[in-house]
């Protein structure tokens, strides 16, 4: 569904976030009155407030005159699996986003859109920086932060890098001419209904058509073979065309382009969505962006908020952000971002049913082996895992208990060696009436910098910062 074909029905927004607050803002400009729904809506009605005049009044889903409404643009945060959107679909209502609709309207201009489980935001912000770099005038867009809705209203430019959640490609019906896949591994479970169904969601994007170029991280072998067959796909990281080479240097097609180590971002993982920032931008441009591109883009990348970001050194002592791990697999590459360090991995946060176990199997093979501090009471999924075991008499690492993060940093600080590494990276997502991941960053952050080492007793100083805010 096109904005104009939207307009020409009874339409209704529901979920008044930053996003749907943009969309109803631009159907009201266009003389649309839509329906405004929102699960709370006391909290949705003051944010309605900066819509402009004519704005209708928030409505719950209940309330909702759903035998009037002939198409809803869902916020990615509403399930396309709530029971009100599964009934509507059946009467015959289009349910559909924002990300849906401007994929649609902006299927003849050059977009990369970058997808995965984890990886897509420092993906997407390094393959802006390497398309503007060589001279493209670039808007990064979607689930990174500015929403997609925001470009209707805009001048045209050269490119759009727009990362997609798995959230908004469930709706998508048109294939960009450029997708990146930074890899699969199950998260968002309780969102979609199940493993199978997340990942046919997140492909959704590839996958509707007409088939555009694809590059997919050889490292991940789900992503690799849920996109065997497919016609124009260009492999990126440890193989395919753009690569690490057996030096260590990133090529493409044999050429050496950058050397990773200077990527300030720590970790394999990095390295790899490095190599598919480059794939990205070389599937657009038809060719290889310049070695002065690619390496002005890492000069200037200090990493992104809360996706394993060294906040500061205190006491011989690294403290490491990495908030935004909602799921196993992105711990786990975090993990491995510090070889040969003494490390303290501050875990826990809502089940989503994700199986933990190989996050359980890089933790107990890591050396020297980490110390884990599990947030409780909600990380009890992960103590069972942790904990002992049929055919393990020992829990799989030393491990603590916690009540909350400043907790957490105290023990961390306690019981980590000097020269060693403090990451905070939950393996889970920030438990329902806790705020998001920005939340516990925030209180990550401020523990940090107050908690003392009982071996060097005084009035504790700032961390030193070493990355990007």
């Amino acid at each position: 569904m096109t904005l104009d074909e939207l307009c020409r029905r009874r339409a209704a927004v529901w979920g008044l976030g930053q996003e749907g607050l943009a969309t109803a803002a631009l159907l009201i400009g266009r003389g649309v009155v839509p329906v405004l729904i929102d699960d709370d809506v006391e909290a949705a009605s003051a944010r309605a407030a900066s819509l402009p005049e004519g704005a209708p009044a928030v409505v719950a889903p209940a309330s909702a005159p759903w035998s009037q409404i002939e198409a809803v643009v869902r916020a990615p945060g509403v399930s396309r699996y709530r029971p009100e959107l599964i009934a509507a679909a059946a009467s015959g209502t289009t349910v559909t986003t924002a990300m849906a609709m401007w994929l649609e309207d902006f299927a003849g201009v050059p977009v990369v859109a970058i997808t995965g489980t984890k990886g897509k935001s420092t993906t997407a912000a390094l393959t802006a920086s390497i398309l503007r770099h060589e001279g493209m005038r670039v808007a990064l867009i979607g689930n990174i932060g500015v929403p997609v809705i925001d470009m209707y209203e805009r001048p045209p430019i050269d490119a759009y890098v727009v990362e997609v959640s798995s959230y908004q490609a469930a709706d998508v019906t048109v294939t960009p001419g450029v997708c990146v896949l930074t890899g699969l591994a199950p998260d968002h479970l309780d969102w979609h209904g199940g493993e199978e169904r997340y990942y046919r969601d997140k492909l959704r994007l590839i996958e509707s058509g007409p088939p555009g170029a694809v590059a997919v991280n050889a490292a991940s072998p789900e992503a690799v073979r849920r996109t065997d067959g497919h016609p124009r796909r260009t492999l990126f990281g440890p193989a395919g065309r753009v690569r690490v080479d057996p030096s260590g240097t990133i090529e493409v097609d044999g050429e050496g382009v950058v050397d990773p180590a200077r990527l300030r971002p720590p970790g394999r993982h990095n390295v790899w969505n490095l190599c598919g920032a480059i794939a990205g931008a070389m599937l657009l441009g038809g060719r290889c962006p310049s070695p002065g591109s690619v390496g002005a883009a890492v000069e200037g990348f200090d990493g992104l908020p809360s996706r394993c970001q060294a906040i500061g050194e205190r006491d011989g002592l690294t403290f490491v952000d990495d908030a935004l791990a909602s799921n196993p697999s992105a711990t786990v590459a975090s993990v491995e971002a510090f070889p040969g360090r003494e490390l303290t991995v501050i875990l826990g946060g809502a089940d989503r049913g994700v199986d933990v176990r190989p996050l359980v199997g890089a933790l107990g093979r890591r050396a020297p082996s980490p110390r884990v501090i599990v947030l409780g009471p909600d990380g009890q999924h992960l103590l069972a895992a942790l904990g002992p075991a049929e055919g393990r008499r020992q829990p799989a690492v030393p491990m603590k208990v916690a009540g909350d993060i400043g907790e957490a940093v105290r023990v961390a600080v306690e019981w980590t060696p000097e020269g060693g590494v403090i990451l905070f990276s939950p393996a889970a997502p920030t438990p329902e009436g806790r705020g998001g991941f920005e939340d516990r960053s925030r209180q990550f952050v401020a523990a940090s910098a107050v908690a003392d080492r009982p071996s060097r007793p005084g009035a504790p100083s700032a961390p030193t910062a070493t990355g990007a805010d």
